[in-house]
């Protein structure tokens, strides 16, 4: 080889080295920029909030950021070159059901969107976390695809809120559905955003989604539209509700009825407008009864007065009755009391005769004592001292007296028990002069001032009958005598029988009855009295307690001559057919 040659070659070494030395150092400044990109990659994933992790096509992870570490629960070098569908996914969906999409993803065969888009992974205790995942592709220079980036978002309380709004909707609209009342709302535009299912019925729709977006000129009640558009711009122009008032609706089945309405606008957080809520019931209902109501209110307040009258009169029967058992129990009770004091008393008054008689014998013994001056004197001064004369006179007398009172008093405690009669509650045999004789003492201090009492007693035969309610009966008929005698009159009492019936009169000189109301004396609330005099009752159940016992009430009257009520019963009622 020659001197030049050895030079030439000398020369191609040497230009070798350098470039040799040149490439090295290009490719070590390439990796050094390759490493910072990394780097700074790196750091770009570890940025971003949601979870970034890149598959290879054997679907093990061949990166992950920080955020997927944190939300997985483990390091990076634990995660690196796991398969991610077995590794991190719950199983066995993971494997037998996610990874065959993938791998058919990565094989050009998928697409990335429909393949995956929602699915959970587990993370390091055990908790699914739900994932919404964005996938692309990886491919290299020459557009082979080498695995796929995703990034994940966790949507677990997104779909656990979207959850719960959509349970509060549904109950919203059951509570809705529930309401009695129609219930519809719009927006601003006045088309339909939503209703209630009997707003839906009454607007002849299937379902309450067939209204949304239709306005009122598509409804069955299409003539009214104009006026409830003009009220719904009136309340959202005014922000201000309309409560209550009522309005007109043609139904779908072409009926027009009437509606309590109210009108509230809807305002947002931001106080403006965007719509307005209405509620309304028919009502046709309650019109139509308060119109029934109009034609029954004169009846009403006519029957007013007669009603307070018959409240009257019951408090007054209840009055009675309950006076009646008082004054049975009071008799009761004092009857005794009476017996053991009449015998006392007479008991007494034999003992006090005996002493006078011990002591007139003494007075007859004085003159033997005339020697004694001193010890008459004595007697003397204590007979003064207690009157002895006037005290023998007067004790008898005073004895005498209180029986006479204690007999009074007794006489009218029997009248009391006869007149009440409330332990008998059973038919029984009573005598009807006696119970008339009880009224009269019952009732004396009200007609005494009035009428003077003529009697005409036949002695009628004992009858079977309840006592207490025929001696209401006379009650009645001789306070209507009395009150009949305008001023001082005459009350005529009378009985008489056969061999089928008995009966009682009482007759008065009183004003009489009118011969147009004759027919209605018995008529319940029916008076020829002055307001707040009679309540039209008392003949009422008069009438009534006659007839429960067989029996009837007669009456016969001429005016300003007086009137005369018979009662007649039959003597067996047993043999009567209106008899118990």
């Amino acid at each position: 080889m020659s001197m030049d040659d050895l030079a030439l070659l000398r020369r191609q070494l040497e230009e070798e080295r350098a470039a040799r030395k040149k490439a090295e150092d290009l490719l070590e400044e390439t990796v050094r920029e390759l490493t910072l990109a990394n780097q700074l990659l790196q750091r770009y994933l570890d940025a971003v909030p949601c979870i970034v992790v890149a598959l290879d096509t054997r679907a093990c992870i061949a990166m992950i950021n920080r955020a997927g570490c944190a939300l997985l629960g483990q390091p990076e070098s634990a995660l690196l070159g796991q398969p991610w569908f077995e590794h991190c996914l719950p199983q066995p969906s993971g494997k037998s059901v996610l990874l065959p999409c993938f791998l058919q993803l990565v094989s050009g065969e998928g697409q990335a969107q429909e393949a995956l888009s929602e699915y959970p992974v587990v993370d390091a205790d055990g908790q699914q976390r739900l994932m919404a995942w964005h996938t692309g592709m990886l491919t290299d220079a020459a557009g082979v695809i080498v695995g796929t980036l995703s990034s994940g978002e966790e949507i677990s309380e997104r779909k656990l809120a979207e959850a719960a709004i959509a349970e509060s909707r549904n109950l919203l609209l059951k509570v809705i559905d529930t309401v009695p009342a129609r219930v519809f709302w719009k927006d601003t535009d006045l088309r339909f955003l939503g209703c209630n299912r009997r707003f839906a019925e009454d607007a002849g729709m299937p379902s309450p989604d067939d209204l949304i977006g239709k306005d009122d000129y598509q409804m069955v009640w299409a003539e009214q539209a104009d006026h409830y558009r003009a009220d719904d711009r009136e309340v959202m122009a005014a922000g201000a509700p309309r409560l209550f008032f009522e309005e007109q609706q043609t139904t779908a089945s072409g009926e027009t009825v009437w509606l309590r309405t109210s009108k509230i606008p809807l305002i947002n957080d931001d106080n403006e407008t965007f719509g307005v809520l209405g509620v309304y019931e028919d009502i046709t209902e309650c019109r139509r009864i308060e119109a029934d109501n109009r034609i029954h209110l004169a009846e009403l307040t006519a029957l007013n007065g007669m009603l307070i009258e018959a409240q009257n009169q019951m408090l007054r029967s209840v009055k009675m009755a309950s006076v009646g058992r008082l004054a049975a129990g009071v008799a009761n009770e004092i009857d005794k009391p009476f017996a053991f004091i009449n015998s006392n008393l007479e008991a007494l008054k034999g003992h006090v005769a005996d002493l006078l008689s011990v002591l007139e014998a003494y007075e007859k013994a004085e003159p033997a004592l005339a020697g004694q001056v001193a010890f008459l004197a004595a007697i003397e001064q204590a007979k003064e001292k207690a009157h002895l004369a006037f005290m023998q006179h007067d004790i008898l007398n005073l004895i005498s007296e209180s029986l006479d009172g204690v007999q009074r008093a007794k006489t009218a405690v029997e009248t009391l028990k006869e007149f009440s009669r409330v332990d008998t509650a059973e038919w029984q045999l009573a005598n009807l002069e006696k119970g008339l004789e009880s009224t009269l003492n019952i009732v004396w201090n009200e007609i005494k001032d009035k009428a003077k009492i003529k009697k005409d007693y036949a002695g009628i035969p004992d009858i079977e009958c309840l006592a207490p309610q025929l001696n209401q009966v006379f009650l009645n008929l001789v306070i209507n005598a009395a009150q009949a005698i305008d001023e001082r009159g005459v009350i005529i009492l009378r009985t008489g029988f056969d061999e089928h019936e008995v009966w009682v009169e009482v007759g008065d000189t009183g004003k009489g009855i009118e011969p147009e109301d004759m027919d209605k004396i018995f008529d319940p609330f029916f008076t020829t009295k002055a307001t707040g005099k009679g309540s039209g009752l008392g003949l009422s159940l008069a009438d009534n307690i006659v007839r429960r016992h067989g029996g009837r009430l007669d009456t016969r009257s001429k005016p300003g001559k007086g009137s005369v009520f018979r009662v007649t019963l039959p003597r067996n009622r047993l043999l009567n057919k209106e008899g118990f």
